[in-house]
Parts: structure tokens; sequence; C-alpha cells
């Protein structure tokens, strides 16, 4: 049967439970924004300092180094749907608490309890969808972990500002129960039951995942990923094995490089404080509502990404958007510099202010910001997969710590123009790194990738011999 009459919805269904932890990981990256300010101000149930509000922003990205170390240990013990759902346990944990805090050390262990669950689930999450996608939707169910991200983020951001901590912390425990019941029917990854040499489950696994398909067809899918399964498991994997063939060394470079160039075009930092962001820009408008809206358009820029990301490719998506983000933060840069700087009264202008950093939020989500995790699912083989993933997540998560806490210190010290033209530069250094280095995987199986990162040199050689042989014998006649 043609690939083009598989019905996908399932696998559609599917993707959307599992990512369900992501939205609970986003509840809790959007927490801090309409949170701080509270814990911040005189009427606080628990007085806390600047330096505090930054270690309790801070924290959930440390927790998260642990739980990415974590993860690679369970996600070919436990399987790639348990572990999804253990990271469940500590995001779900982290809430209450919050509810129950009493001093800003519960706040500090909470966030850092979360913030293990972020890495467990930011590690298995790519791999499972990797895993259970065919290749003409990969991207499209792949755009679906950062889009859950920006639901929660909203989810956070929308009810906040008008509760209580406490009933915005039992609010946000809704999203994981929701996630328990119904991830938990979901099926494990076929590659994963193949690497367990469970082939009948494995066989049961594809047969709901493609529905409407012939029985031949899913014998010569499940034929394919054997060959993908076999070929890896030929060298089980180690941490070192991520170095060892060209192809791995070529997905390392790729996947930590495209960290570097998201965290340091300030994501971290611009999500963690985007309401005292808003508020330095003088305006009437409650910077709690432009949040609000700023997580709504980013909400459906990110349905965006998962139209377009399929359609337009990989490597277009994210040279487009870090250019463009790079020319926010640049605009956001000048404005602090003529404000502080040179002491320009900027009410006038501050709209200049709202649409940059809006612009760079709706910008990323497009395609800086979904794409560098989706595409872990992609670029390793079985055998490594969960050390790669694990080692990418690992630095992301370093950076976004490093960023977040640097942002206050930079700003305290040289002006917050400092930081964001830290962020501008490193978004215009990001797009010569996507040209050179990033390849297109859109329409790839996940064996046609691994030939090409492995094979690329060879057929380069191969060509340049090839028109060296007709060179000679140009000259011979």
């Amino acid at each position: 049967m043609e690939q083009s009459n598989v019905k996908w919805w399932f696998q559609y269904l599917t993707a959307i439970t599992a990512t369900l932890a992501m939205a609970v990981t986003g509840t809790h990256i959007g927490w801090t924004s309409p949170t701080l300010p509270i814990l911040k101000s005189s009427n606080s149930y628990i007085p806390i300092t600047s330096d505090d509000a930054s270690w309790i922003a801070s924290f959930y990205l440390l927790g998260t180094i642990p739980g990415c170390v974590l993860a690679a240990f369970i996600v070919d013990r436990l399987g790639r749907k348990m572990s999804l759902l253990v990271s469940g346990v500590p995001l779900s944990l982290s809430y209450i608490l919050i509810i129950i805090a009493w001093n800003p050390y519960v706040l500090y262990a909470a966030r850092g309890i979360s913030g293990i669950g972020q890495g467990i689930s930011y590690v298995v999450c790519p791999m499972y969808i990797g895993e259970i996608a065919d290749k003409e939707i990969r991207g499209t169910l792949g755009s679906f972990i950062k889009l859950m991200v920006t639901f929660g983020e909203l989810y956070a951001h929308a009810i906040g500002p008008f509760v209580s901590i406490q009933v915005l912390g039992y609010s946000c425990l809704v999203i994981p129960l929701i996630f328990f019941v119904s991830f938990s029917w979901m099926p494990e990854s076929p590659y994963y039951l193949l690497m367990k040499n469970r082939q009948s489950k494995a066989m049961t696994s594809l047969r709901r995942l493609k529905r409407c398909v012939s029985e031949e067809q899913l014998k010569m899918d499940m034929e394919q990923m054997q060959k993908i399964v076999i070929r890896d498991l030929s060298d089980r994997g180690r941490f070192w094995d991520l170095f060892s063939t060209p192809g791995n060394r070529r997905s390392v470079i790729i996947s930590v490089g495209l960290q570097f160039v998201l965290q340091f075009s300030g994501i971290a930092a611009v999500e963690t404080y985007t309401q005292e962001i808003f508020e330095r820009g003088d305006t009437s408008l409650p910077a709690s509502i432009f949040v609000i809206l700023l997580s709504l358009l980013q909400l459906i820029a990110g349905l965006g990404a998962v139209v377009l990301v399929d359609r337009l490719g990989r490597r277009p998506l994210l040279i487009t958007t870090t250019l463009l983000a790079g020319i926010a933060m640049t605009i956001t840069t000048v404005f602090y510099l003529i404000k502080i700087q040179f002491g320009v009264n900027t009410t006038r202008y501050s709209w200049l202010l709202y649409s940059s950093v809006i612009f760079y939020e709706l910008i990323i989500a497009l395609g800086l910001n979904p794409l560098p995790y989706m595409m872990l699912g992609e670029l390793f083989p079985t055998n490594v997969k969960g050390a790669a993933v694990s080692l990418a997540n690992l630095m992301s998560s370093l950076l976004a710590f490093i960023v977040s806490k640097m942002y206050q210190v930079i700003s305290d010290n040289w002006g917050v123009y400092a930081v964001f033209a830290w962020f501008a530069i490193s978004c215009y250094i990001g797009v010569v790194f996507i040209a050179l280095v990033v390849p297109e995987t859109r329409g790839k199986s996940l064996l046609e990738i691994q030939e090409e990162l492995n094979c690329k040199r060879k057929k380069e050689r191969k060509k340049n011999d090839a028109k060296s042989e007709v060179q000679c014998i140009s000259t011979i006649i």
C-alpha cells in the first residue's frame, strides 16, 4: 500500500499525549514570570530578595543537569514510554512543595526537583517522537514538543496574575494528571522493543501506530527497522562511541552547536524575566497582560512551525528565524542603550521594546526554539541516542543556567543593553554555523539520515576522484 494512504491520526494522538509532559515543563518555565514579582513585593507571604529570585529561577535549570544524566541511564532500561511517565513524578512533586512552601529554601528545592523532571522529559520525548513517527510527519510531530511547552507557559501566564501562588500550583497539577491518565494507554517505541528482542510486541506496537496498512507493508517497515537496530546494536553504544564515527561526531557538533545558538540567543533569560523586561518599558498597560498576549501569540507561532517544518525544511527555518531573532535583539539593545546610557525619555517609543521582544519570541517559536530539540530524535543511531540526547540536553541546561544567572549579573554591573547585545551577536554567529554545518533532514528516513551523515565525505572523495580521472583522460586525448 502507498505510504500516502497511511492514516496517521493515531500517531498524532500518541504524540499529543506524550508531549503533555512537555506542557508540564512549560508551566514550570512560565511559573516564574507572574510569581517572582509577587514574591518580591512587600505583600509576599515569603519575602525574598532579588538574589533569591534569581536562584529560584536558576535552580530549575540547574536541576535539569542530574535529570539529563538520570535519563541516559533509564531510557534504554525502562524504555521510552516508562521513562517519560517517570519524568512526570518530579514535575508533579514540585508543585506540591510549592503549595506548602514556607520559606525560600523550600522553593529552591521545588524548582530543583522540577528541573530533574524537565531533564528526563527533554531527553526522552524527542527520542520517543522520532521513533514512533513516519518520516513524512516526523517534523510535524517533533514540533509538538515545543508547541506543548509554549502551551504550558501560556497556561501559567494566564492564571498566575489573578490567583494566589497556591491556587496556581493546584491548577498546574491538572496537566500532569491528564498526562498520566492518557499516555499510559499509548504504545512503546517499536525500535526500543526490537532492541530488547521483543519482535511480537514491536509488531503489535507498529500495527497500532500505522492504522489501515496492509500486513505486507507492515512487514516491510518492520524489516527496515530491524536493519537499523541490528546495525546500531552490532556495536553496543557507550558514551565514547559518540565520537567513534564521522557521522556521530558530526551529529554531536550539530546538536550541541544548535543548543549554543538557541541558549545564547537569550531564550532562558527572556522567558524567565519577561514581565520585568516589559515593566521597564514605561507603559500604563500592566506587564502581566502583555505576557499573556505574548504567550498566546507564541502558541499561534508554534502552530505555524508545525505546518512549516515539513514543508519548508529544517535549514531554511533555522537560518531565517535565527537571523530575524538577531535583528530583534539588536533593536532591544539600541532601545535600552538610548534609554539608560544616554538618559533619553523613551516613553513615547516603548512600543519598540514590546514589539522587538514579542517579535523575538514569536520568530524563534517558528524555528530556532523547536527544531534543535526535534532534530535530536533524527540525528543519532539507536545505540547511542540516549547518551547523545542526554549530552545535548545537559549542555542546554548548563547554558540556560548560565544565561539566566548572568542576565541579572550583567544587567546590574554593565546595564541591560549589554546582555541583549550579547544575545544579538550570538544569533548572527549562529546563522553562519547553521549555514555551514547543519544538514537538511526533511523527508528522509532515519536510515537515510545516518547514511548521509556517515557517507558525505566518502561521496565527496568519489566525486573528486571521478573529476580527476576525467581530467587525466582529457589530457591523454
